[in-house]
């Protein structure tokens, strides 16, 4: 463990925050929690030796750095620069790692907020499924300064691999075309699957198939997964990518590239799954 932190504070103990923060409480880390929606995660933590601070004030108080994993913007914004805000209760030498997916701009943003106060800022996104997150082995997209990355590295390694991928906010860049990959090659192999179902194809025979073929990809690869968040209504974590795919269409149209198949699947995570099939198991 890093000597220089010791102390990790945790905000946002969601689907993929609550696994990351026991990865890091498991390999020895003295870590705080703060609630932001709900009280289960908290309590869960506390049972494995996390300490609670009630504000996001008091938890850069009792940290040396800061993890943020709630959903946007505007939550990270009230988390951090708020009535009790983070920032307020940064100390010279603290550091706030933004893993949850928010958009360069506003990376930029605290990374000027905090150069005031000598606060070290990483943006850190992570991608993967839960079961990752359990295993800590999320791939970590990291933008800014390679001598705070390497500060902050032992703790970002116990939740998984990570990759310099430049200055404050090129994380999410990266992380933004996993999304849009991820999104497009889902919405069309959930599409294609219920085609052929529809068609009178068994659907494990499908899946098989797409396997050993051209169509293969990581929807497919875990299809189980992908069939789960096709539900009517669908699973909170569905609305999630409509926020990122939202942020990729901003920055598409600040730069002018055009970016029709990411609006499309934009356009159908605001709305909630299309109900295409009803697909039924053969």
């Amino acid at each position: 463990m890093s000597q220089e932190v010791k102390h990790v504070g945790f905000m946002g103990l969601g689907d993929i925050g609550l696994p990351m923060a026991k990865c890091v409480v498991s390999k020895g880390y003295e870590v705080i929690v703060c609630g932001h929606k709900r009280r289960e995660p908290v309590e869960e933590m506390k049972r494995l030796g996390a300490n609670e601070a009630k504000t996001p004030r008091e938890l850069a108080q009792a940290s040396d750095v800061i993890i943020t994993m709630v959903p946007d913007d505007v939550a990270t914004a009230e988390i951090l620069f708020g009535p009790d805000g983070a920032l307020e209760g940064a100390k010279q030498g603290f550091g706030i790692l933004l893993m949850n997916t928010v958009s360069p701009a506003f990376c930029r943003k605290v990374g000027e907020a905090a150069k005031a106060k000598k606060v070290s800022v990483l943006d850190a996104p992570v991608v993967g499924t839960r079961l990752r997150a359990e295993t800590g082995e999320l791939a970590i997209s990291v933008g800014g300064e390679n001598e705070v990355l390497e500060k902050y590295r032992p703790v970002l390694e116990t939740m998984g691999k990570i990759v310099h991928c430049g200055d404050l906010g090129m994380g999410q860049i990266v992380k933004l075309v996993n999304q849009i990959v991820a999104m497009i090659q889902t919405f069309g192999t959930y599409e294609a699957v219920c085609w052929g179902v529809k068609n009178g194809a068994s659907e494990e025979l499908l899946i098989e198939h797409l396997k050993n073929g051209s169509g293969n990809n990581w929807g497919v690869q875990h299809w189980d997964y992908v069939r789960s968040m096709w539900t009517i209504p669908p699973p909170p974590t569905f609305y999630m990518g409509a926020k990122d795919l939202g942020y990729a269409l901003h920055i598409g149209h600040e730069i002018g590239q055009p970016c029709p198949l990411t609006a499309l699947c934009w356009e159908i995570q605001k709305a909630g799954p299309p109900d295409l099939s009803k697909l039924q198991r053969k």
